[in-house]
């Protein structure tokens, strides 16, 4: 189950999570000979994360909380054995109008991109 700042969304399901790693430097260039040279300033952990909706007002609850002009908000979600809470920046990505229920219009599918604003520590 997804959270943000601490709200919890039970009729919304993550479909597929996966992680990566961002890399912030403070240079890199590629030397006269060919060598790369580069300094890394911070790692970032990433997300991205496809939801599915049980519930369409969790959906609709969801996609409005993070449809806000602050810069970042605290995200709760699954990694390795546990979940972790992080702040992040997150990009609402696309979804899907799949069909029209009794004039329900069911939405699905919205794709999430989650960059933590904290570096990680080393051997994370």
């Amino acid at each position: 189950m997804i959270q943000i700042d601490g709200t919890k969304f039970p009729g919304v399901g993550i479909a597929d999570l996966q992680r990566g790693e961002q890399r912030d430097y403070k240079y890199n260039l590629t030397a006269e000979d060919g060598t790369r040279r580069a300094e890394v300033r911070a790692r970032y952990r990433v997300y991205t994360a496809t939801l599915g909706s049980i519930s369409q007002d969790d959906y609709d609850r969801l996609r409005r909380a993070l449809a806000t002009d602050l810069p970042s908000v605290f995200v709760t979600l699954p990694d390795g054995q546990a979940d972790v809470t992080m702040e992040a920046r997150v990009e609402l990505g696309d979804d899907a109008l799949l069909f029209i229920d009794g004039g329900t219009r069911r939405w699905d599918g919205l794709t999430l991109t989650i960059t933590g604003v904290t570096p990680l520590e080393e051997g994370r």
